[in-house]
């Protein structure tokens, strides 16, 4: 256990919250006429009044106390000077890099920084500013007016939310559109009524394997492929890549020079203000992302040089952790008086939540106290019919953040005083209330009254700023992120990494392959199991399965070491050992043994060489004679389906596109499916090199070079083909593809089981 409760301090503010719990602002502001002045600090164009929490000179004494004994100040200081402050990722956090004067010096491992995140910001304002003067063409020379950003989490909601903030600022002839979700229609609707010789997509991951992402950056090509025509190098100017993997990029068939990096040490949802912002520099321009940029630098400076008392991120910090540990308040309400900030709150969400939901320390050990607060919010005056009543009447203390302007965007009659006003007064309402003595002298009847008591006491902060601009909502950006970064740092919490968010994704994309291959066992929780049956049965599987039960495949994976069989809807699994004297007769008399009468009424062969039109066409490499001519139909008595053992396993594992399929067993087996027609290859006994494809790679090279030279090789042929074949992905399977420990971009690792898929995929257009 940790020692933050132990602390000396902590021990106090909790003395001094049982003594102070009750006291209600209406006390606090009677009996200090000055307070609105004593609690309001103003930096990098904000202004910070926090009289109406509930705190006097003694909370606040406690709480910078709190930050100091915690380490605050060296904290901050060691993230501004480049320390590897993510300590989980062994990385600095230097955002404040990103939006630093050019003249500035950060060193990280004794390396300014500086010039790097200046020369990406040159090459981002090149881009932008040929898109912004249309002459960034697209391929029937139509200059591009529609910019679709992919991404998700800080690669999306950034853009999204300052794209939306600034939209004042935006050139109005282009069309920004952003897609997130996995869900298809947030593709389709994004590109509806869209021309795809106008449409630039902005594909932005860090690693470029993204799972949403990427699925939704594939779809994006065959978008526009469907528009172009197949020939890929077409659709170039069509996408540009916001990534720090340059190979993946270059393998999806985006250029270097169409790529745009950012360091490590740039965090996700700390990176609107690098490459990531790509799409808000060409909303904007240039100039007024520079701008954005000169806001964000302004609150870093306030926050990295401002003494506590006065500072605006660490006041901020430091009430949420008041309230969130010791008053129980699990929620914080972000209230934007400003309809441009709609996207706000759900960009704080991410960047609070991610960065503070954490139940362990820097050094690992449990807290025993509440971390991060669950911060949502909508616009006013929206939200006021909405959820207020909650904060105003129901049982819950909800601090609440109030953000609003001087000045309006679009100044229209009345419209920007009432909105204000309705801001102020609303945090007055939930400040002061309202008490049955007030409701009483009203006239109101004694029956009514008691539901028309407000008992006030709710906290909240006025954050204002002359107008919505570039740089006000670069600095309020900025605010937030150091407010996290206070709460972090009292809470001994690292905010920069995000490991809660990765077994979802693991367990997704195993649910995935068995969805897409339903006769898996399922070994989930009898929930996840019968969830996933119900998805399959909806879809219609189950029907193609019960159909397949009155027409019982029997499918034959016919290999070099083991010939191994499955009947479509039976658990029964047949593994007969094989090799260079198995003959079909020897087959069929060992597989009559295992099936004791098992009934079936079609046959699926993926055998292992050439099969042309349903024949196979040669005698295979590593199996007995007498296969070529063979009748197979006679044989089993029943109709027969022939493929090449490849081209069965790559049509159980295809998931669209354009697939090459790879099968790493006895020796290689080789197959491409285009989008759904599948073309059986015969790469393995190709010259390469000094001898074939299969010589180096096959079962006999695993034995005469050792696991590791085996690996280089298969790495180098895979490189070879993804170049010289251009597939979307690459699967490999057989056996020994389980020895591969790590796999390239863009490559999958398939599952021997999904050739039985693949067989009984033979039938289905026949079901």
């Amino acid at each position: 256990m940790n020692t933050l409760r132990e602390a000396g301090v902590w021990k106090a503010l909790h003395s001094h919250y049982l003594s102070f719990q009750k006291i209600h602002l209406r006390g606090l502001f009677a009996r200090n006429k000055k307070r609105a002045e004593r609690y309001t600090v103003e930096a990098a164009g904000w202004r910070l009044d926090y009289s109406k929490h509930r705190i006097n000179d003694k909370t606040l004494k406690l709480l910078f106390e709190l930050a100091r004994e915690c380490g605050l100040e060296s904290r901050r200081d060691a993230m501004f000077s480049g320390e590897e402050v993510n300590t989980t990722e062994q990385r600095a956090a230097l955002h404040i890099a990103l939006r630093a004067p050019a003249d500035s010096v950060i060193n990280v491992a004794g390396v300014n920084v500086i010039p790097e995140v200046q020369a990406m910001l040159k090459r981002m304002a090149e881009c932008a500013e040929l898109i912004r003067a249309g002459e960034w063409k697209g391929y029937s020379g139509r200059p591009i007016r529609n910019i679709v950003n992919i991404g998700i989490g800080g690669s999306d909601l950034g853009p999204v939310m300052a794209c939306e903030a600034l939209r004042h600022y935006v050139e109005r002839k282009l069309r920004l559109r952003f897609v997130s979700n996995v869900d298809g229609t947030d593709f389709v609707e994004a590109v509806r009524g869209l021309r795809p010789d106008e449409t630039l997509f902005i594909i932005a991951s860090k690693t470029f394997t993204t799972l949403e992402t990427m699925t939704n950056a594939h779809t994006a090509r065959n978008w526009l492929q469907a528009a172009a025509g197949r020939d890929r190098k077409a659709i170039t100017p069509h996408f540009v890549a916001l990534s720090t993997n340059e190979k993946a990029v270059n393998d999806f068939g985006i250029p270097s020079k169409q790529m745009f990096g950012f360091p490590e040490w740039v965090g996700g949802r700390y990176s609107m203000d690098s490459a990531i912002g790509l799409s808000i520099m060409i909303a904007i321009g240039s100039e007024a992302f520079r701008e954005m940029l000169v806001g964000f630098h302004a609150m870093d400076e306030h926050f990295h040089s401002a003494p506590l008392e006065q500072n605006l991120p660490v006041i901020m910090g430091l009430l949420n952790v008041w309230y969130a540990d010791f008053f129980d308040a699990g929620t914080v309400a972000v209230l934007p008086y400003a309809h441009s900030l709609k996207w706000f709150s759900a960009y704080l969400r991410q960047l609070t939540m991610e960065s503070n939901g954490k139940h362990v320390t820097l050094d690992g050990k449990n807290v025993d106290y509440h971390t991060g607060s669950v911060f949502w919010g909508e616009p006013g005056t929206n939200g006021q019919h909405s959820f207020y009543q909650l904060i105003h009447q129901g049982t819950h203390l909800i601090p609440c953040d109030f953000i609003a302007f001087a000045e309006a965007l679009n100044p229209i009659g009345r419209h920007q005083d009432l909105l204000f006003a309705n801001a102020i007064a609303q945090a007055e309402a939930l400040a002061m209330g309202k008490t049955l003595a007030e409701v009483q002298k009203e006239g109101i009847s004694a029956e009514l009254a008691p539901h028309k008591v407000m008992k006030g006491n709710q906290p909240s902060s006025l954050l204002f700023a002359k107008q919505l601009t570039p740089t006000s909502l670069g600095a309020l950006v900025a605010l937030y992120e150091h407010s996290v970064f206070t709460q972090a740092a009292i809470w001994n919490i690292n905010p920069f990494d995000q490991w809660g968010v990765e077994l979802g994704k693991q367990l997704a994309a195993r649910i995935a392959e068995e969805i897409e291959a339903p006769d898996e066992t399922l070994t989930h929780d009898a929930s996840t199991n019968a969830s996933i049956r119900w998805y399959c049965r909806m879809r219609g599987q189950d029907n193609i399965q019960e159909k397949q039960k009155k027409r019982c495949v029997l499918v034959l994976d016919v290999g070099g070491s083991n010939v191994k069989a499955r009947i479509s809807g039976e658990k029964l699994k047949i593994k007969i050992p094989s090799g260079s004297d198995m003959t079909p007769e020897l087959m069929l008399t060992q597989l009559d043994k295992c099936l004791h009468g098992w009934h079936y009424d079609a046959v699926s062969v993926g055998f292992p060489a050439l099969v042309v039109h349903g024949r196979i066409a040669n005698e295979p490499a590593n199996l007995g004679a007498g296969w070529v001519g063979f009748d197979f139909a006679k044989a089993f008595s029943c109709p027969v389906k022939i493929t090449n053992d490849a081209a069965m396993q790559a049509l159980g594992s295809y998931e669209g596109g354009y697939m090459l399929f790879l099968g790493l067993g006895t020796g290689l087996g080789s197959t491409v499916i285009v989008d759904g027609r599948i073309e059986p290859m015969e790469l393995a006994h190709l010259p390469y090199k000094q001898h074939t494809y299969e010589y180096y790679v096959g079962k006999h090279a695993l034995q005469r070079l050792g696991k590791r030279k085996w690996r280089a090789e298969v790495y180098a042929e895979v490189e070879m083909l993804h170049i010289a074949l251009e597939p979307d992905y690459i699967v490999l399977g057989g056996g020994n593809a389980r020895l591969l420990k790590r796999l390239p971009a863009g490559v999958r690792r398939g599952k021997n089981a999904n050739a039985f898929t693949g067989g009984f995929r033979l039938w289905e257009d026949e079901v």
